[in-house]
This record gives C-alpha cells, sequence and structure tokens, in this order.
C-alpha cells in the first residue's frame, strides 16, 4: 500500500511537472491545454464515471452518510464565498474562481492520503466514500457558477469558448448509466475491473498535465486578502460546520475523524482547470490554490493531534 501511495503522489507531482515543462516548451499552449481538457471530460471520463459508479452499493441509505455530509459542508461555503465577493468587489471572472475554489477541496490527495497515512486503509476508505460527491458536483455545481460568471468575461478568446451543454451532459450521463447498473444489480464483468484501473491513472494525469501547463507560482501577494478570505473559510468556517454536524447526527470514531480532517482540507486542483473551459481568472485560482496548500502544511500539523480531542 505504501507503494500505491508513493505512486499515486508520484503521479500527483509528475503530471504538474510534466504540464509545466511541456508548456515552457511551447508545446501545451493555453488554447491547446483548453482542447485537451474539453476532450478529457467529452470522451474518458464519462467512461471512468460508469464503470466507478457501477461499482458501488448504492442500495443501501447507510453508506450516504458520509457523502450527505460532505455536500452539505462544501455547499456552505458558497455563503461566505459570495458574500466575500460581492463585499470586495470582484470581478466576474474572479468572483467565479472565488466561488469554486471555496466549493471544492482537496478532499482526495491532501485529505485521503493524510487519513490513510494515519489510520490505514479504513480511513482511506471512507474518505473515498465521503467524497462520493464530489465529481457529480464538479460536473454540476462546479461548470455551472463557472458557465455563469466566466462565460461573457472572455468572450472570444480561446479559454472563453461559450458554455457547451456537452460538458456536463456527457460526464452526467456516465454516472447515470452506471447508477442505473448498480441498482440494477447488473455484475460489473472482470475485463472492464482492468480497463478502470488503466483509465483512471490515464484520465488524472491528463487532467493533472493539462492543469500544470497553466499554473503559475508567482507570489499571492496582489491576492494577499482574497488567500486570507479564503484561508479563513477553508480552515476556520468548514472544520466548525463539520464539528457541528458530526455532533447532530452523533457520528463517533473513524468516520468522525475523516469528516472533520476533510473538512480542514485546502483549495483542490480542480478548479485549476475551469479557468481553461470557462475563462475565470486563472491566475486568481492558482494564488487561492498555492496559498492555501502552503497554509495547510503547519495547519495540519496542529490540527492533527487535536481531531482525537473535538
Amino acid at each position: 500500500m505504501w507503494i500505491r501511495l508513493s505512486l499515486g503522489l508520484g503521479l500527483f507531482v509528475g503530471s504538474m511537472a510534466l504540464g509545466r515543462w511541456l508548456h515552457r516548451r511551447r508545446v501545451l499552449s493555453e488554447a491547446r491545454a483548453s482542447r485537451l481538457v474539453r476532450w478529457i471530460v467529452t470522451v474518458p471520463s464519462p467512461i471512468v464515471l460508469c464503470l466507478s459508479f457501477w461499482e458501488m452499493r448504492l442500495r443501501s441509505a447507510e453508506p450516504w452518510l458520509l457523502p450527505f455530509l460532505g455536500l452539505v459542508i462544501s455547499s456552505s461555503t458558497l455563503v461566505p464565498a459570495f458574500l466575500y465577493a460581492r463585499r470586495a468587489g470582484l470581478s466576474r471572472p474572479a468572483t467565479g474562481s472565488f466561488l469554486t475554489c471555496a466549493f471544492f477541496s482537496n478532499l482526495g490527495y491532501f485529505g485521503a492520503f493524510s487519513a490513510f497515512a494515519l489510520h490505514g486503509e479504513a480511513a482511506y476508505a471512507l474518505c473515498m466514500l465521503y467524497l462520493v460527491f464530489f465529481t457529480p458536483c464538479f460536473y454540476t455545481v462546479g461548470f455551472g457558477v463557472a458557465a455563469r460568471y466566466g462565460g461573457q468575461a472572455r468572450e472570444g478568446s480561446a479559454m472563453g469558448t461559450a458554455f457547451s451543454d456537452r460538458l456536463r451532459l456527457y460526464p452526467f450521463l456516465g454516472m447515470l448509466a452506471g447508477a442505473a447498473l448498480s441498482l440494477a444489480g447488473v455484475p460489473r464483468p472482470a475485463p472492464l475491473v482492468w480497463l478502470n484501473h488503466v483509465l483512471i491513472p490515464v484520465d488524472t494525469a491528463l487532467y493533472l498535465i493539462a492543469i500544470g501547463s497553466q499554473i503559475t507560482f508567482a507570489s499571492p501577494r496582489p491576492w494577499l486578502s482574497s488567500c486570507l478570505a479564503m484561508s479563513g473559510i477553508k480552515f476556520v468556517y468548514t472544520p466548525l460546520v463539520a464539528w457541528l454536524l458530526v455532533s447532530l447526527f452523533h457520528l463517533q470514531g473513524l468516520p468522525r475523524f475523516v469528516v472533520l480532517l476533510e473538512a480542514a482540507t485546502p483549495v483542490a486542483v480542480s478548479p485549476l482547470v475551469l479557468p481553461l473551459l470557462f475563462g475565470l481568472d486563472k491566475r486568481f485560482a492558482n494564488a487561492l490554490w498555492l496559498f492555501t496548500t502552503t497554509l495547510a502544511m503547519p495547519y495540519f500539523v496542529v490540527l492533527i493531534p487535536l481531531l482525537s480531542r473535538l
């Protein structure tokens, strides 16, 4: 399992580094990265989603508590994020970036891998269950917010083409088909298990290459107040919401730990792909991601010993 963990982190870092290198070599321009992401969303991603949802056990209601809590916690961030964006007078593209960065946290690479290192496979499995809501919401809430705030701001540019319904339709159809097969009790053929084990890392790597080609590591100083506001949402507001919910539902033990840990994760990588599709503020989103990810490392050192007492 430690080998799998190392490979997963290597895939994350290596793919983004490869994308950055391709950009510097002028192989993967902004327009090409946009076309690559659109191809990923409409071709391999629906297949991956169908096969993944097909394997889930969707007939029992009990497993849905963790993703339900994850959805409520993430959705609650839109209120303070919108109020801040309005008070700060952010532009439409910047508002779209701020809202999507607030909604989506790094539940997988940062949260799940941290949980695994601390409590093993059981914690990792609970994290995977917690983030079930993430992908459906990314293709619905994420794309919807990005289309609302980004489409008009960059109209006519390579990265600001009008929102295409198929960008949400194809992944949604994949999820719907997989869920229907799961609920119908149709067994997934063994060759498709192998296929998805290949498609998932390939799909992820291509996403990260496209994101890495456009990411910047410039100082977040011009957006310092917004970065601090986002850090308040990620590291104060959502942990408080999570604590209230786990107390309300009397969640104890490892599931309680997982919810509190995941609620304290920084901005996800996924929102960084939305400027490639909808013309949101790319540099602003990069700054929010870089600042919260950097801050999360010392924050976790302090937080993790406290989680067992909360």
